[in-house]
């Protein structure tokens, strides 16, 4: 295996972006799967809370994870991903 000093700028980048896309699924993944299985059945209680002319599981385990997961692939693609530049490591080999 090679050692890290020895790989590209470029694969260490990309390694990072990985991490942190995969982290951001899976945050989000087990916050929808988690709230929507703990109060999507409604219980014995009846009638669900309505909140927006909506279930309020809904809303809260649906819509803002929703909203929330489109502002962090924006803060992602913006401000985290970087390009980087291929030539000058086909250069220095």
């Amino acid at each position: 295996m090679q050692e890290p000093e020895e790989l590209g700028e470029s694969f260490r980048q990309s390694k990072r972006e990985f991490w942190v896309m995969v982290g951001i699924w899976a945050f989000f993944a087990i916050w929808t799967v988690s709230y929507n299985g703990f109060f999507a059945d409604g219980g014995s209680e009846g009638e669900p809370d309505i909140l927006f002319g909506m279930p309020s599981w809904v809303i809260m385990g649906v819509a803002v994870p929703w909203v929330l997961a489109v502002s962090a692939t924006i803060w992602f693609a913006m401000c985290f991903m970087k390009d980087t530049d291929l030539r000058d490591e086909e250069d220095s080999e």
